[in-house]
């Protein structure tokens, strides 16, 4: 399920971002702010700890939060169990 998650949800991020910078480009940046405001948080909340357990650097854990959100640190917090 985990590599699921990895192999569908992170290519979908990138469609998300997309689509959230097009709108940005119409002058409708709440779907892009919003995006990358949740996926920051999850930095903060979870993703640095799981990068740090892992032996991710807090920088590579920031970048990849901010782009793959949870399909990043939750296979990488399951494979770990």
């Amino acid at each position: 399920m985990m590599k699921l998650i990895k192999f569908v949800g992170q290519p979908l991020c990138a469609v998300l971002y997309a689509v959230s910078t097009y709108f940005a480009c119409k002058k409708k940046p709440v779907s892009l702010i919003t995006l990358f405001a949740t996926h920051l948080s999850e930095y903060f909340i979870i993703g640095r700890k799981t990068g740090e357990e892992c032996g991710a650097s807090p920088v590579a854990a920031l970048i990849n939060c901010l782009f793959f959100g949870f399909t990043w640190w939750l296979p990488l917090k399951n494979s770990k169990k």
